[in-house]
């Protein structure tokens, strides 16, 4: 698992505007602090930087989001999460995010790296992705 430190903004510039980051200050329970939200994110989610989920995030979503970046961190490999947005009237677009655990300088799992992308949902007529199959080589069974 790659620190923090190790990846700089050069390394994710063409990326840096779908990306986040957000670092766990807390565990039993857990919680997280945006530390970056990139530009088009920001669009779908609005900018938290700095807040922490529980207090920037509605509570039936919190939960959630805390508990995919504690399955992330705990398990210590990628995810890739599929669905739709239920955010700020965003509801017609669907979301394709890939995140990553990142460590601290100390060694520890403690940041959460994600890769987020945002789609018009799909008509009726057209393969969604329901009818997709997502997986990652050694996935979750």
């Amino acid at each position: 698992m790659p620190a923090k430190s190790e990846i700089t903004p050069r390394d994710l510039k063409d990326f840096l505007r779908d990306i986040v980051v957000c670092q766990r200050v807390a565990e039993n329970p857990s919680d997280y602090v945006w530390r970056l939200i990139g530009t088009k994110v920001a669009e779908i989610v609005g900018n938290k930087t700095g807040k922490t989920i529980a207090e920037s995030t509605p509570p039936e979503l919190a939960a959630r989001w805390i508990e995919c970046g504690d399955l992330i961190l705990n398990g210590g490999r990628p995810l890739r999460f599929l669905g739709r947005v239920h955010l700020q009237d965003r509801e017609y677009l669907d979301a394709e995010n890939l995140f990553v655990p990142l460590a601290s300088d100390e060694g520890r799992p403690a940041f959460v790296m994600g890769l987020c992308r945002y789609t018009p949902r799909l008509s009726q007529n057209e393969q969604s992705w329901e009818n997709q199959i997502a997986s990652i080589a050694g996935g979750l069974l």
